[in-house]
């Protein structure tokens, strides 16, 4: 009996002891979102409490009561805990430690990186740490941290990572009255500089010490800006002296002092065209005239209400072939991650390639290959980078693209083509000052306020001038009739192309407006005159209606001559195309296919050679070629600035005819649109 009490005593000493004894609960690393609201996920170990864990992150009993109310006040181990989410400092993870009978405060326990030998840092990753904070954080570039940590493809909670020492950086000159910084390419020498900046290799060194101990690639140094012929320009006031800052470019500095770019390049013979940061020029000082612009002008792409607004080209965008390489990004919703669901080994199960989302975009980018090899056949130097972006309103694809070091280093990006993608990107390319076209938008907010941004798809107001002035040229003798079912329908649209109209022919009179609902067909039928071609803009969709005055315009044609010019959709209704063909119907719409272009068929077949398959309009095969083609060749013949001679350019396209408008505070605009007729049951381009 003895030894069973003392066993007993023995048992409950062990039992004491081992509650007095510290118990640590540490904070979980899983946080989930529940409801908008974030969540630790804890998984209860033996002994703990709601009170202990509810101090151990932070937070009252109530709430975590409140999260879990099936959790009971006993807990069980490995029970899960959803404890409500609180940021903490910087200081690091906090640990709390419990004596029996004891509450203490939360303790912070700070983890601090620590440097190795070789000069790297070993960082302890933190919650919603990803490698473009890492990149911000130590001034490393995020590809030179990836290579640092070969296997690592995801950050977790915890890992250790090693950061490269930061690269040294460039030391730049400081400013000079005189002259600009300039950088030592590869196999120059002294004398080559000299000469090319008409001084002598003494003077070359006396300007720049350094060079006695002979020439490195990448080195800075000074040559000349100003030469003693260039005291005075003709015409001018004095000079100005500007100090270049980051990004600058001739065009920007010629638009801030309303000066030409040759007179400045006149008046720094040494610049060569090039700017560097820090560097010193002299900005001619001379007043412009001001050019008043003739009253009734209508200006061709621009909508109506903005027609007073002429704008302003401080430059004249001359064509010369820039052969530095250009980096194009391709920012496309390939959809990758269903690619697996193609299957081509069973014919039978065969589907359309409209079945699968990977295939969505695809013929988009076979038309930018194309073009790319097309431009490149001219002399350009074009590198493409392809990046698969999210589809949706999903962000992930995307924000890893713009973490990385290569996209920072495009000259352009297309794409990408859905909403919530491209409202990132092209903040990004803003921040960066990196040309972005959209090409499936026609919403004109995204232009707003972002001066980098270019829209593809015309608004209506483009649309519906663009369209008027075109139809009006190549009638302008005719009597023009434009008619709507009531007054509620198209009303915008139908005063577009009456402004329009009285703006573009000599005779205002010839236009005359039909509301069907107060005079029905006759009333459209006494607007017209014999012996003149008679345009009629039927601006109505119903289906019911059309038909109906097709037939009687058609029945009046051999006493009238009848141009009908209709809307888009009604090629895909149900009526008599012959009544069409007969009124030599016309459309417009952005983007049309004149299969007779000896261009087209040149494409169509290139398109099957490459790709086995047939290019389709409906799914971006045209569309692909022509935004890369168009913004290819700017680039090649206008250089980096390409974006300012967007106006200047007439360059068509397989599908279209672009025609660019700068915003007065934004971004540039397409308002091109295509006009097209029926004959022959052919479709003909205007």
């Amino acid at each position: 009996m003895k030894q069973i009490v003392i066993w007993l005593l023995f048992v409950v000493c062990i039992a004491n002891a081992a509650s007095a004894q510290e118990t640590e609960i540490s904070k979980s690393r899983i946080i989930e979102t529940y409801k908008g609201k974030q969540y630790y996920i804890h998984f209860v170990d033996q002994g703990q409490t709601l009170f202990a864990i509810s101090r151990a992150y932070g937070v009252s009993l109530e709430e975590v009561k409140l999260a879990n109310p099936d959790a009971g006040e006993t807990l069980k181990p490995n029970q899960m805990l959803m404890i409500p989410f609180v940021e903490t400092s910087a200081a690091g993870p906090q640990v709390i430690i419990i004596e029996k009978g004891k509450t203490v405060e939360p303790i912070a326990v700070p983890v601090q990186p620590k440097q190795t030998d070789s000069g790297q840092i070993q960082h302890i990753v933190a919650p919603k740490e990803t490698w473009y904070a890492l990149s911000r954080q130590y001034q490393v570039p995020v590809k030179e941290i990836i290579s640092a940590n070969p296997g690592v493809d995801t950050l977790r909670i915890g890992m250790t990572v090693n950061i490269p020492p930061a690269p040294e950086k460039i030391i730049e000159l400081p400013p000079r009255y005189g002259f600009v910084t300039y950088v030592v390419a590869p196999k120059e020498t002294l004398y080559g500089i000299a000469t090319r900046f008409k001084i002598t290799v003494e003077e070359l060194v006396n300007i720049n010490p350094v060079l006695k101990e002979g020439l490195k690639v990448d080195q800075l140094i000074y040559v000349p800006s100003i030469t003693s012929v260039a005291d005075q320009t003709p015409g001018s006031g004095g000079f100005t002296l500007h100090e270049v800052k980051r990004k600058e470019t001739l065009y920007s500095i010629s638009k801030m002092y309303n000066v030409d770019i040759k007179d400045i390049l006149v008046a720094n013979p040494g610049l060569d065209g090039k700017l560097r940061k820090n560097d010193i020029i002299r900005i001619p000082v001379k007043k412009e005239p001001v050019v008043v612009p003739p009253e009734n002008k209508i200006i061709q792409g621009r909508d109506v209400f903005q027609e007073a607004m002429e704008p302003v080209k401080p430059m004249v965008c001359l064509t010369q072939p820039h052969r530095q390489v250009f980096n194009v990004a391709l920012m496309i919703p390939f959809q990758l991650d269903y690619a697996d669901s193609i299957r081509v080994s069973d014919p039978s199960s065969l589907k359309l390639p409209s079945d699968f989302r990977s295939l969505d975009f695809i013929q988009f980018y076979e038309g930018a290959m194309i073009a790319a090899e097309d431009v490149a056949g001219i002399g350009a130097n074009i590198k493409i980078h392809a990046f698969d972006t999210d589809a949706g309103s999903s962000l992930t694809k995307t924000r890893r693209v713009l973490s990385g070091q290569t996209i920072r280093d495009m000259d352009l990006i297309i794409g990408p083509f859905f909403a919530n993608s491209f409202e990132l990107v092209s903040a990004f390319a803003m921040d960066h000052k990196i040309p972005i076209v959209n090409p499936l938008s026609e919403r004109s907010e995204i232009i707003e306020a972002n001066p980098y941004v270019v829209k593809m798809q015309p608004s209506g107001w483009s649309s519906y001038s663009n369209a008027a002035q075109k139809i009006a040229s190549v009638y302008p003798d005719a009597n023009f009739t434009i008619m709507r079912r009531d007054h509620a329908e198209n009303n915008s649209m139908a005063s577009v192309f009456q402004s329009a109209l009285s703006k573009t022919i000599e005779n205002p009179g010839r236009i005359h407006e039909v509301v069907y609902s107060q005079v029905y067909a006759s009333g459209l039928i006494k607007s017209l005159v014999p012996g003149k071609t008679n345009v009629i803009f039927l601006l109505t969709s119903d289906k019911a209606l059309i038909p109906s005055l097709l037939r009687q315009l058609n029945d009046v044609r051999e006493k009238y001559n009848i141009v009908v010019v209709g809307l888009a959709d009604w090629e895909d209704m149900e009526m008599d195309f012959s009544y069409l063909h007969n009124l030599e119907a016309h459309f417009f719409s952005p983007w049309f296919v004149d299969y007779r272009s000896d261009r087209v068929t040149s494409y169509i077949a290139e398109f099957r050679k490459r790709y086995e398959g047939e290019p389709e309009l409906e799914r971006y095969a045209y569309l692909g070629y022509d935004i890369t083609r168009y913004f290819l060749e700017a680039m090649y013949n206008f250089g980096p600035d390409f974006l300012n001679c967007l106006p200047d350019i007439n360059n068509p396209m397989l599908s279209s005819d672009f025609r660019f408008y700068k915003t007065p505070s934004g971004g540039y605009e397409n308002t091109g649109v295509m006009v097209y007729k029926l004959k022959d049951f052919s479709k003909i381009g205007l």
